[in-house]
């Protein structure tokens, strides 16, 4: 028998990169004080799954006689018959076929056939359950034959079809390296999780299919818990879609979402690894599980594209304790609580460009700095670049209004800033169930006067909002209720947005207010944060006075100008102000100069961070250096400041003190006492002429997005931003910058 190639796809690896320590931190979360004749506690377990699974084709039962016979059977046999070569019994049938009309006897072919024309592939069928069908009933195993083409292999089910696919992984000719591909074109519920160890799958959609946990003959195999586990060091599951196909793994129950799932979509587990990729869909799981999608604990996950949306876990859609790899068009959002649940210090590995993706996440610990995203290594072992980052970085959010994610400031790395948020009262404890529910974290702030609310409800029912200050009681706040002003509709088992408009100035409570068409009404008090709200809009000042006007070389520059002594490592902060930029109450047509950036001459390398030292060497002699700062113009148009195309720079100096062997000896050995494991070895011999600093002919790092340090380089590549509000403290943070001297023969 020829040799059987197995088809196969190749499961992109997570790339495991380092992640800053986050600091623990109490993150203040919106929560929902309650007033009702009926309230209840909050729960996403009672929303319906966005996107309800398909109807599994009846198609994917079993056939009652199934068997496998070569080319030209004649007749199914009574029973399954699974033989790896020479069939043992041929059909029952008589050998003759009926007369003709002629009278003639035709004769029948022979059914037996010799070991070369069975299709079944190397190992053993017999050692497959649920072997090989004739009848193409929906998903195939696809085999490379020897002269390279594919040939299927069928099966009656997606798990007689998995575990066939293990089985020829296992074989001892198959490459390991590869996966065995399992293509479906029908759908198919599972009646038990489909367990992926010591094998590599990939199971492909050619067509636009799905693969639920209801079963639609028997009711009684409804599949509870995880619908697939990949478990093992040596265990791959791929999702993927080809030809225009979609696949769509959904974990509606009966109940539409209403009773928990104890599993989820794909456990991973014991360094096993999952992925998915274009065209693939995780949807419609509300569970116990941590993650409803993918619950991955010592697993590697690597999303390569596909759409995660519609599911509902006790920690998020998804959960990962380790590193997860992210490219291509990626969208994880609309799930209820967390989307992407990072734990620990795991974070998003970022392995090629990232494209029109959506990515809302939630880091266990949050703080502000922590690294939630980083740039990693793509398939042929290229590092993504700081421009691919960058633009990557653009598409995370997160999950709620307590942080934002930037640009880390070596710019391969994503982290949070921590925001102000709106918080509301501790939850009244609930007498009876509840049908209306408040979203978590949802509550916002629109402008000064508006902010919006998504709420939920299981019945159908008309609302309306109204407010009471802060402090209310629960008896006066339904005191206030007025069932005649509830006009607003709302369906069972939907979500809708609470607008409220013209809040009043002084702390307030929200309260949302629901009728359902049968029993009693309930409320639900948001409290409104003025400490979060937005500032009321600024009305334009109207003044007679001339507009002020000035030139850059009134601005101001301190912190240099006594001679300093520029030991290795010892940086000097300096000040910049721009003239016109601490101003009160300015009118239109008024000017200022904002700091932007200084240079060593005027055409040179741009620093935009504001101290000054010597990395290496340091500068032992006195001597004198030029600094240009430059500034950019804004004007005010009566409302706010304007940048205009105007730069200029001020010139001024700074200079280096002489420095002592005795100085320079002293400041070395308390160097390293303080610094063992970054020593200084320099003994400063041939350090600083004034010939020898010349920053300027070397490239900046900033300008080729390097992170080495060069002459006259800052050492921290964070854009400064807006300096207005810094410079109104006359004190600009930021990195530091670098004058190393070289010898004339180095420049």
């Amino acid at each position: 028998m020829r040799k059987k190639q197995l088809y196969a796809v190749i499961l992109a690896g997570v790339v495991a990169a380092g992640s800053v320590p986050g600091t623990a931190f109490a993150a203040q979360q919106d929560s929902v004080q309650t007033a009702a004749e009926t309230i209840d506690n909050e729960s996403a377990a009672s929303e319906a799954p966005s996107e309800p699974a398909e109807t599994p084709d009846a198609s994917t039962e079993a056939p009652s006689e199934p068997t496998e016979t070569p080319d030209t059977p004649t007749e199914t046999p009574a029973e399954p018959t699974v033989t790896p070569n020479v069939p043992t019994e041929t059909p029952a049938e008589p050998t003759e076929t009926p007369a003709e009309p002629n009278g003639d006897a035709q004769p029948v072919p022979e059914t037996t056939v010799t070991p070369e024309a069975t299709v079944t592939p190397e190992p053993s069928a017999t050692l497959i359950p649920g072997g090989p069908v004739e009848t193409d009933m929906g998903v195939s195993v696809n085999l490379i034959q020897a002269d390279g083409s594919v040939k299927p292999v069928y099966y009656a089910t997606l798990q007689d079809a998995v575990n066939a696919a293990l089985e020829y992984y296992q074989a001892d000719d198959h490459d390991k390296s590869k996966a065995v591909v399992v293509e479906i074109t029908k759908q198919f519920s599972l009646s038990e999780t489909v367990r992926i160890e010591n094998g590599k799958i990939n199971i492909v959609a050619a067509a636009d299919v799905s693969i639920g946990r209801i079963d639609p003959q028997d009711p009684n195999k409804d599949l509870d818990g995880d619908m697939f586990v990949v478990t093992g060091k040596d265990s791959e599951l791929q999702l993927s879609a080809e030809n225009g196909g979609r696949l769509t793994l959904s974990g509606e129950n009966r109940s539409g979402g209403a009773e928990l799932s104890s599993g989820a979509l794909v456990r991973v587990e014991n360094e096993g690894s999952f992925g998915i990729s274009d065209g693939v869909i995780l949807s419609g799981n509300t569970t116990s599980a941590e993650g409803a999608a993918i619950d991955s604990k010592g697993g590697s996950v690597v999303l390569k594209g596909g759409t995660i949306t519609g599911n509902s876990g006790t920690k998020g859609a998804v959960y990962s304790n380790a590193d997860i790899a992210v490219q291509g068009t990626v969208s994880i959002k609309d799930n209820t609580g967390a989307n992407l649940y990072l734990d620990g210090e795991a974070a998003a590995v970022v392995t090629d460009a990232l494209t029109n993706s959506s990515i809302s996440l939630t880091a266990s610990a949050a703080a502000d700095q922590k690294v939630v995203a980083k740039a990693g290594s793509k398939a042929d072992g290229t590092p993504v670049s700081a421009d691919e980052f960058k633009a990557a970085a653009e598409q995370f959010s997160y999950d709620t209004e307590d942080y934002s994610i930037i640009l880390g400031t070596d710019g391969l790395t994503a982290v949070l800033k921590q925001e102000q948020t709106v918080t509301t009262p501790t939850p009244t404890p609930t007498t009876s169930p509840s049908f209306l529910t408040y979203q978590s974290k949802t509550l916002k702030w629109v402008d000064h006067n508006t902010a919006t609310a998504v709420m939920s409800t299981t019945k159908d029912c008309k609302w309306y909002y109204y407010f009471v200050d802060a402090g209310t009681s629960a008896e006066d706040i339904k005191r206030q209720y007025n069932a005649n002003n509830a006009k607003n509709e709302a369906k069972a088992n939907t979500k809708f947005t609470v607008k409220a408009e013209k809040i009043p100035e002084k702390e307030t409570w929200l309260v949302v207010a629901a009728k359902p068409t049968t029993g009693s009404a309930q409320l639900r008090v948001l409290k409104l944060n003025n400490n979060s709200r937005p500032a009321a809009p600024v009305t334009p000042t109207v003044t007679t006075r001339a507009p002020r006007k000035y030139q850059v070389t009134e601005s101001k520059i301190t912190g240099l100008e006594n001679p300093l002594k520029f030991f290795p490592r010892k940086f000097y902060d300096f000040q910049v102000v721009g003239a016109g930029q601490n101003d009160k109450d300015p009118v239109s047509n008024d000017e200022r100069w904002i700091p932007l950036y200084w240079s060593m001459s005027v055409n040179g390398t741009k620093n935009n961070s504001w101290r000054i030292g010597s990395q290496e060497k340091g500068i032992r002699e006195a001597a004198t250096y030029p600094l240009y700062v430059f500034f950019r113009k804004q004007t005010y148009n009566g409302k706010e400041w304007v940048d205009t195309d105007v730069v200029e720079y001020m010139k001024t100096s700074f200079s280096s003190a002489e420095i002592t062997d005795e100085e320079w000896n002293a400041y070395i050995d308390e160097y390293n006492n303080e610094h063992p494991d970054d020593g200084l070895n320099y003994d400063g011999t041939g350090a600083g002429s004034v010939a020898d600093l010349t920053p300027t002919e070397a490239p900046s790092s900033q300008d080729t997005g390097s992170s080495e340090r060069n002459p006259a380089d800052t050492a921290d590549n964070t854009p400064l931003g807006s300096m207005s509000a810094l410079a109104a403290l006359s004190l600009l943070a930021g990195g530091y910058v670098i004058v190393r001297k070289r010898k004339k023969e180095e420049i």
